[in-house]
């Protein structure tokens, strides 16, 4: 009668449980539906209708505003040597897909080399950077935009891709800490044997590791590649020549040109650059949302 209690309460747990992620995803699901109806709705229509879908049949809806915001979504920039030029969507595409892709590989790549060296080589100094993680982890850094604009520019790396990599590149985060705990997971026995063998530690880390932890790593790198798609700030303070598509939202959201200043207009570059985004989310949910397992020598 006990064990039957037991199966009772768990299965009211799980009920609330599924009932407060149900709501949660269908509010979800209803601000995507209600941007993507105000991303059809004309200017008037809009004032009058903000909630609901937009009136009238839906060959009068306002799909021109998709066309519109295509043609016009451009950023006006200043190069370094002063002059003035407009970029497309097709180049802030471009410039998204680079930032987004090569900072995604630093981070993941940084994270990578340094998890291995701290698990596999525990030594004294490999304590002290595990300890420095947690630390910063714990301790907001807050106001090192202005240092870090200086010091980019003192190295001549300011506004270009190699700055950005090079701010990419680092290992004070929780993936960090999730790469470290799954080398540590690894059985030893693997280096060992392929020591006997005759290879080298570069060897051991390159053929044998990194394969191993595959599919964790590439996990993290879609997780960071949506990270910065969706990051105007890199753009706004450090690459202002080579703005993103998120950054060129961020711009349309404090733009006052006459055409692409409402609301609607708004909200359709909105959905136009979530829907790359949206595309690879569900593509690779199972390898992000999933558990990832790892074989092992069994013992």
């Amino acid at each position: 009668m006990k064990k039957v209690g037991k199966i009772e309460k768990l299965g009211v747990s799980n009920w609330i449980l599924l009932a407060v992620l149900s709501i949660y995803s269908i509010s979800m699901f209803l601000l995507i539906a209600w941007g993507l109806s105000t991303a059809l709705k004309t200017r008037d229509d809009f004032y009058v209708n903000k909630v609901w879908l937009p009136s009238g049949a839906i060959s009068t809806w306002g799909w021109s505003n998709i066309s519109y915001v295509l043609a016009n979504f451009e950023l006006p920039v200043i190069t370094q040597q002063g002059s003035k030029l407009y970029v497309g969507i097709d180049y802030q595409l471009l410039y998204t897909i680079l930032y987004a892709g090569g900072g995604a590989l630093m981070a993941v790549s940084c994270s990578c080399i340094t998890g291995y060296m701290t698990s596999k080589f525990p030594y004294s100094f490999s304590k002290v950077v595990y300890t420095a993680v947690l630390v910063t982890m714990v301790i907001p850094v807050i106001g090192s935009a202005p240092a870090m604009v200086l010091f980019l520019k003192n190295l001549n790396i300011y506004d270009t891709y190699v700055g950005a990599y090079f701010m990419k590149f680092g290992f004070f985060n929780m993936y960090y800490l999730i790469i470290f705990a799954t080398y540590k997971r690894i059985s030893p026995e693997f280096a060992e044997a392929a020591t006997i063998d005759g290879a080298s530690e570069m060897q051991i880390f390159i053929q044998i590791m990194v394969p191993m932890i595959l599919p964790t790593l590439s996990t993290i790198y879609l997780i960071y590649f949506i990270e910065y798609w969706n990051d105007y700030q890199m753009a706004l303070l450090y690459m202002p020549s080579h703005p993103t598509l998120a950054y060129g939202v961020y711009n349309m959201a404090n733009s006052t040109k006459g055409g692409l200043s409402s609301p609607p207009m708004r909200m359709a570059g909105c959905i136009i650059t979530a829907v790359p985004i949206l595309i690879l989310f569900i593509v690779f949910r199972n390898k992000i949302m999933g558990n990832v397992t790892m074989g092992g020598v069994k013992e």
